[in-house]
């Protein structure tokens, strides 16, 4: 059935959720989920004037939970939280939140040093005292990563609060997290006091009282690295090598500028990587670190350095004889730079398009086989789609993102039709100036449908359509990410459902998650279509006519323990965002089974902590 709210709720309620420009573009005609029996609810029963699901099917959700800004301890941290036991009938349901972790503590030499690291200014200042702490920075990183959730990192800086210690304090979460401690940037005068940055992985933060923190680091090991050079000319002066932890990304070491050895032989390279091996879990490493060698960004005049290749190396393929020096001999010269000169423009048109476009090259001319090199360039284009790029020869993945948003509404411009695109360039070697490279956007594709009720009647009229590009689609592991590779994301416009109960957006090539989100006030739960492929080929993609899933209604309310024993108190406020884990798009009970999380809910705690939410009773909904 259908009524109509006000044009004062509906204009309130959007000023809060869009811009102006969609207010005046949204119908006054709201669905609303009402029934006087339960016939009008296949499949459920009608309660309290609602239609609701007998059974849902989601026993398992990750819930991500996000306190209001303010002044307490828990404001404005993340809190992700698995339910393994939801009631699938829903009804009456708390969600509790553990306490708030307040982390304290210093980092200090672990064993002792007789000698005084030094940092510029900060070091002369630990020189001449009795202080033992080591200014930097301390960040958190929640362990476990929830598939395409944002996981928000807490990071504090080491200061001198009493002019005697180093120390940091931070409110998190309580849980398993990786603690990464960077010293500060400043290059270290002491080589024989060397401070290496430090990895912990999953070390468990508890609830409750304020936790000492207490990170000792140990001196650094080394790592030698040899570069034989056979041109000897100087082609590798100024760059620099450091270790990076392959499960993370993270630098775990100094980074160690490649210099001449004391004979002078330019015809090899040496540098010390002073490093800390990863403490915690490390059974998915193995000693499998990376080295990576990369360019200097400027000579020493000033003058931005030639076009240049990063490399990256395995510590444990370099160090097969020892594990404490390597030799890099496949390296053996860089290839000479091609200047580009190249247009985006429309698909049949001379029509030149703003856009920003990313080079990653495949593979590179003249680097060994074995030798694993990056090379990205990204540059913006202006409104004449003209650009000029020195890049070096070989293949590459070309991505062209036009700078204007897409847009489905008429009134939007041309270039906020178009979609990104990507495609393969072959560079020659030379010659070395070469023109011609034109990249043609075409029309965005388009995601159409129709959605009604539960009982197929009646349209879904003003609910919010989104498409959100698929985690398992964006993925960029730590390999390309330390090489310097960008995700592109496809995009996609939004759309509300009309008043026939069709919608039309458009969007780039790729897989996205489609939901159909109605107004909360409404009483529906959305509906989700996880994976859907948008491809050139299908000429977008449509959702046929499909009705909302009945909602199975969970009431309660947010709490965080009281302090010392107190009872639960609640968290006025708090935002809730409900999701699913998905294996092939499909709905999995098993976390570990998992390759996404697709959100299904969301909804705000009143001013009591109290909450309504409707949880879909199935993924996709029904077709009709």
């Amino acid at each position: 059935m259908m009524r109509v709210l006000s044009a004062c709720t509906l204009t309130a309620w959007l000023l809060c959720a869009c811009d102006v420009a969609t207010v005046a573009q949204v119908s006054s005609n709201v669905a609303q989920n009402q029934c006087t029996g339960d016939s009008e609810c296949p499949g459920g029963s009608c309660v309290d004037g609602q239609c609701e699901s007998h059974q849902g099917t989601f026993q398992t959700l990750l819930f991500e939970v996000t306190p209001p800004s303010g002044t307490s301890a828990s404001a404005d941290l993340q809190f992700l939280t698995t339910v393994t036991n939801m009631p699938t009938a829903g009804g009456d349901w708390d969600l509790p939140l553990d306490a708030v972790s307040q982390v304290v503590g210093d980092v200090k030499p672990d064993p002792p040093r007789t000698c005084k690291p030094t940092f510029g200014d900060v070091g002369n200042m630990l020189a001449t005292s009795g202080n033992t702490s080591l200014p930097g920075t301390i960040s958190l990183t929640p362990s476990q990563t929830e598939l395409g959730v944002f996981s928000q990192s807490a990071v504090a800086q080491a200061t001198l609060p009493d002019m005697k210690n180093f120390s940091f304090a931070m409110n998190v979460p309580p849980g398993e997290y990786d603690i990464y401690y960077q010293p500060p940037p400043e290059r270290q005068s002491n080589e024989d006091c060397i401070v290496s940055p430090q990895l912990r992985r999953k070390q468990m933060i508890y609830p409750g009282a304020p936790e000492l923190l207490a990170l000792g680091v140990p001196a650094s090991s080394s790592f030698v690295l040899t570069v034989k050079w056979p041109p000897g000319d100087g082609g590798l002066d100024g760059w620099t090598v450091d270790m990076i932890d392959p499960v993370s990304g993270r630098v775990i070491s100094n980074p160690a500028q490649l210099a001449l050895p004391p004979s002078g032989d330019p015809k090899q390279y040496l540098a010390t990587v002073h490093y800390l091996p990863v403490v915690g879990d490390t059974s998915d490493q193995t000693a499998q670190e990376l080295l990576r060698l990369s360019p200097p960004a400027f000579l020493p005049d000033g003058v931005t350095v030639p076009t240049m290749p990063t490399i990256l190396l395995s510590r444990s393929a370099l160090g097969l004889f020892d594990a404490n020096s390597g030799t890099l001999s496949d390296f053996t010269a860089l290839p000479a730079k091609v200047t580009i000169h190249g247009q985006v423009t429309a698909l049949h048109t001379p029509k030149p398009v703003a856009a920003t476009v990313t080079l990653v090259a495949t593979k590179i001319t003249g680097i060994y086989a074995g030798v694993l090199a990056s090379f990205v360039r990204t540059v913006t284009v202006g409104a004449d789609g003209q650009f000029d790029l020195d890049v070096l020869p070989g293949s590459y993945r070309v991505t062209a993102v036009p700078t204007a948003q897409l847009d489905a509404e008429a009134t939007g411009s041309a270039d906020s039709k178009l979609a990104a695109v990507s495609t393969d360039w072959t560079i020659a070697d030379s010659p070395p100036d070469q023109s011609g490279k034109v990249i043609e956007l075409s029309t965005a594709l388009p995601i159409s449908g129709e959605v009604f009720d539960a009982s197929g009647a009646t349209p879904v009229v003003t609910a919010l359509v989104q498409a959100v590009a698929s985690t398992t689609s964006t993925n960029v592991d730590v390999l390309h990410q330390a090489l310097g590779e960008a995700v592109i994301v496809p995009r996609a416009a939004t759309a509300r459902v009309e008043s026939d109960g069709a919608f039309a957006l458009i969007a780039d090539p790729g897989t996205f998650d489609v939901s159909v989100r109605p107004l909360a006030e409404s009483g529906f739960s959305w509906l989700v279509v996880p994976g859907v492929a948008v491809s050139t080929t299908g000429a977008g993609a449509s959702l046929m006519s499909r009705a909302l899933p009945l909602p199975v209604v969970y009431r309660g309310t947010v709490t965080l323990p009281g302090a010392a024993g107190a009872p639960n108190t609640a968290v006025p406020g708090a935002l809730i965002r409900a999701f699913v884990y998905t294996s092939a798009g499909q709905y999995t009970s098993e976390p570990a089974k998992a390759d996404a999380v697709v959100q299904v809910a969301e909804t705000r705690a009143d001013t009591s902590g109290a909450f309504k939410l409707l949880i879909p009773a199935t993924l996709n909904g029904a077709v009709h």
